[in-house]
């Protein structure tokens, strides 16, 4: 039987649909590549005509280091995807994020987030009036006082961690950082928050929730890119283990019963939450679905964002310092010279050690918290120079290569702040950990090299009205940390050093780093 017995007479229906989606694929690559309102914005063809290329790079978990190279290719914005395009230079930054009117975003945040629950809560909230509702209400725990309130919920979760390397820390081994580190940021986050206990620091070992939560990193890495590719929710079943699928509504429904718990709560809480805030003992407490499920995403949103971004914080402070022997030196002489007793060591105290913050400054710098680059929905505007157009529908495809001919399809614009902040243009040795640039000139460690650092281009905490609520808390645990944790102990690598951060950290939802194994030693007088 020939080919042409097979599609054109056996089987007509295949050849017509064979012939219609090769048809369909090289029209609308054309499309893409030529007519698309983002067709004119340099970058690799094959990116340009597919999400093919987009998502692979976020499979490998190597997609801030893609943006990365093509900036470096093809100059100060790159389209890296049909409807995607990336800047990197601080004027970039400020007309994306910091352009508001009644302080409300003209770039709107992308709809990554939704994961279906009906409700976006705060951080993940879209529209901005809906946003600023919320914020309203959750800014005053943010505040200098509230933060000053909070500081002694976070010495207790320091000490304990404190107290528990003296246990588990000091042996041939150490203890590994990535779980001790993560229980840390977790336990102190959900109290926080919530004023929800794990106790996982305290039982040495993960809660079932904190194992689930992990657990969706590459799913939900999987989930948001079947949304712009969609075959990839196709392939999706095959890669994930069984187990995973059900793992996302598990935290939603454990984050529920906390949430229900929390309201019960009310008025007995030995500290005041971030909770608190959203129901207040002076107002009646949420009664309806719609209420209810509101506060969940406001709950489980402000627990993720207390906890995952310290944690990685902690783990990169102490990689950096141990990778760096004379900057820990440096840091560790810094913190025993300034405090007599490790009672001395507070958020205030030690935001006037100047080796310390700039130990902080350069840990932000070198490993961003959030690797995704905060996608904007572009309202028609000029970006360093470039006008971007507007568009109105939903930024994925229906189609099941991700090739969209939808003339209105949204262009979605952010800035690679993973690239601006490790780029030669503003810093100097931009890929060297160098704490010493953020020092004084009068700082005996200055080194005059670091003089033209552009620090326009560091953006840790973003800008604009979505600046990250929660930075001034953020510093002063980062700082208190550190303090705490080298007067204390002398820290020492046992595994993990041989690993690069640029060749062996990957990033899905959550950041994939290697084992890092630390001990702690009494400090040496």
């Amino acid at each position: 039987m020939g080919i042409l017995d097979v599609f054109g007479t056996s089987h007509p229906w295949l050849w017509l649909a064979t012939s219609t989606s090769v048809a369909y694929l090289f029209a609308t690559t054309v499309y893409n590549l030529y007519f698309h309102p983002a067709a004119r914005i340099p970058g690799p063809k094959l990116s340009g005509a597919s999400y093919v290329v987009y998502a692979y790079h976020w499979i490998r978990g190597r997609y801030p280091w893609y943006q990365e190279k093509l900036l470096h290719q093809y100059g100060d914005v790159v389209r890296v995807a049909p409807n995607e395009v990336v800047f990197f230079r601080p004027q970039a930054a400020m007309d994306i994020y910091s352009p508001a009117v009644k302080n409300l975003e003209l770039f709107r945040k992308t709809d990554a987030m939704d994961f279906g629950a009906g409700d976006l809560g705060y951080l993940w909230e879209t529209d901005p009036v809906k946003r600023k509702a919320v914020a309203k209400k959750i800014l005053p725990a943010f505040s200098s006082k509230a933060i000053r309130d909070k500081e002694p919920v976070v010495h207790r979760y320091l000490d304990f961690f404190v107290e528990k390397m003296k246990e588990v820390g000091g042996g041939s081994e150490g203890a590994l950082m990535n779980d001790w580190l993560m229980w840390l940021g977790c336990d102190m986050g959900a109290d926080l928050a919530y004023s929800r206990e794990f106790n996982q620091m305290r039982d040495g070992k993960e809660s079932d929730f904190v194992k689930m939560f992990r657990s969706t990193s590459f799913a939900g890495t999987l989930f948001q890119l079947a949304r712009k590719l969609p075959i990839v929710g196709l392939i999706a079943p095959f890669c994930i283990p069984l187990g995973v699928w059900g793992s996302i509504p598990a935290v939603m429904r454990a984050n529920a019963a906390e949430v229900h718990a929390r309201i019960e709560k009310r008025g007995k809480t030995t500290h005041k939450d971030f909770m608190e805030y959203m129901i207040p003992n002076d107002a009646p407490p949420p009664t309806s679905k719609k209420e209810i499920t509101h506060l969940e995403q406001v709950a489980i949103q402000m627990f993720i964002a207390g906890f995952d971004p310290v944690q990685i914080v902690f783990y990169a402070a102490l990689f950096f310092a141990l990778k760096h022997p004379k900057a820990h030196a440096a840091l560790a002489k810094e913190i025993r010279d300034a405090f007599g007793n490790y009672e001395e060591i507070t958020a205030d105290s030690t935001a006037a050690l100047p080796y310390l913050v700039g130990f902080v400054n350069e840990t932000l710098r070198v490993h961003l918290t959030t690797p995704t680059g905060m996608p904007r929905v572009s309202p028609g505007a000029t970006v360093d120079g470039v006008y971007v157009p507007k568009g109105a529908s939903p930024s994925h495809s229906n189609t099941p290569t991700g090739i969209s001919t939808d003339p209105v399809t949204q262009v979605v614009v952010q800035l690679s702040t993973f690239t601006a902040q490790r780029h030669e243009d503003y810093f100097t040795d931009p890929l060297e950990f160098r704490p010493q640039r953020w020092l004084p000139a009068e700082h005996p460690l200055y080194e005059t090299r670091y003089a033209n650092d552009n620090l326009k281009a560091y953006f840790p905490f973003s800008l604009g009205p979505r600046q990250c609520t929660g930075r001034e808390i953020a510093w002063s645990q980062t700082r208190l940390f550190l303090g705490k944790v080298l007067w204390t102990f002398d820290v020492e690598g046992v595994r993990g050093l041989q690993y690069s951060f640029d060749r062996d950290f990957s990033c899905h939802m959550m950041w994939n780093r290697p084992e890092l194994w630390v001990r702690f030693l009494p400090r040496k007088q």
